[in-house]
């Protein structure tokens, strides 16, 4: 074996690392965007909390309005809420996890690479 050349169980810690990097940033993208639907939620249900029962209302459903009542587009969006909620609280606790085993698996690595000679 070369002298630079790193040990198996290094190599496979290495693309480990790299995997929990990829997931992590998978996650964040997901929280983030996650994030903007429910800001987007809380937005339209404060809107519709400034109207009255008897207004009309329209809902967007692909590229075609269809009117409905205030009620009822409360109701769907409390309940989209309410999953978007607990989507998000997993997808925080997978975060956390994650890197959770991305510090570890760093702190391994680095004991791991620091006991090595130099190259």
């Amino acid at each position: 074996m070369a002298s630079r050349e790193l040990p198996p169980s290094i190599q496979q810690q290495l693309i480990r690392l790299q995997q929990l990097q990829q997931t992590l940033n998978i996650l964040v993208a997901e929280k983030q965007q996650l994030e903007t639907e429910l800001a987007e939620i809380n937005n339209a249900l404060e809107e519709l909390n400034k109207v009255d029962d008897t207004t009309t209302i329209y809902k967007a459903v692909g590229s075609v309005l269809i009117q409905t009542t205030k009620n009822r587009l409360v109701s769907e969006l409390s309940e989209k809420k309410e999953l978007a909620d607990t989507r998000l609280k997993v997808l925080e606790r997978q975060e956390s996890r994650t890197r959770a085993q991305l510090e570890e698996l760093q702190r391994e690595l680095q004991r791991a690479l620091g006991g090595q000679p130099p190259s």
